[in-house]
């Protein structure tokens, strides 16, 4: 990775993204970092001593030097290792509601159906503008997005509000189907490595992302038809903005090659993201910084 990882521990954990939140660590622009994340339900599955007293305790916050607001955090998830067993919460007699799910070779094992992992980060989130807000909520300082591209290779961008950003994370799912149509993903404690950095000049004001040579837009509302709605209205006008299309047109194309697709509706706030492939628009590369796909 070209530099030594900063090893950041899940003793310093959240369960909210507060405007006056107090950073636990800070470090510089463009560190590697190597964070432990407790389990979404530490409270009840926790190794202990210390657990959670909420649902999705998120390590941090981290303060990223340099980062005011107007600009954004730029995280690179370079690496998600879960730790086994993982849990599926909910509804099952004895041990808290959960049923453990064991991790072998890359698969996870429920019921004896063997499920490839795809690791992705559940809440990832900054201080907000102003007010606090549990991590089990999601709003336009990120938060419980549980947005499965929020994985390996993803650079996730978050607004920044508060000097140094303050972002937590947590809530890592060994594996999730879209929509967490079950109320939970797979549940674990895992470690996540990720390169922390600041983008002076973001192509948006919305959380948004890029993966697999794709562009998405994250969108949170009580409503999914909202929600739906905030992440396209706002992809339509990143793609004016590049001088791509004008937002009638680019309206159009995302109806030709656009995707919606589901991050959770099991939660209050429901989150989307609008996926828009990056080999239509050469234009957004370049805004992005990224050179030729």
């Amino acid at each position: 990775m070209g530099m030594d990882a900063i090893e950041i521990g899940s003793e310093r954990f959240t369960c909210e993204l507060s405007a006056g939140a107090a950073a636990a660590v800070e470090v510089a622009a463009g560190s590697v970092l190597r964070i432990h994340c407790r389990g979404a339900c530490d409270r009840l599955v926790g190794p202990g001593p210390v657990r959670a007293e909420a649902a999705n305790p998120g390590t941090g916050p981290i303060a990223v030097a340099g980062a005011r607001p107007g600009q954004a955090l730029k995280l690179e998830v370079l690496d998600i290792r879960p730790e086994s067993p993982a849990h599926v919460s909910a509804g099952w007699k004895g041990e808290g509601g959960m049923q453990p799910v064991e991790i072998r070779d890359g698969r996870a094992v429920f019921h004896g159906i063997e499920i490839p992992i795809a690791p992705s980060i559940g809440t990832l989130g900054v201080a907000p503008e102003s007010g606090s807000w549990d991590t089990m909520t999601a709003g336009p300082y990120g938060g419980n997005m549980d947005t499965n591209d929020v994985g390996i290779g993803a650079t996730v961008y978050l607004p920044v509000f508060q000097d140094g950003g303050l972002f937590i994370l947590g809530d890592v799912h060994a594996v999730m189907g879209d929509g967490e149509i079950g109320g939970q993903g797979l549940e674990c404690a895992a470690t996540v490595t990720l390169r922390a950095d600041v983008e002076p000049h973001p192509i948006s004001p919305c959380v948004y992302l890029v993966r697999d040579d794709a562009l998405m837009v994250v969108g949170a509302a009580e409503r999914v038809e909202d929600a739906v709605r905030a992440a396209a209205v706002e992809m339509m006008r990143i793609i004016e903005a590049a001088g791509v299309l004008d937002e009638f047109n680019a309206m159009k194309l995302l109806g030709l090659a656009g995707e919606t697709l589901f991050g959770q509706h099991c939660c209050p706030v429901k989150t989307v993201r609008v996926r828009l492939p990056l080999t239509y628009c050469p234009a957004l590369r370049e805004a992005l910084s990224l050179g030729p796909g």
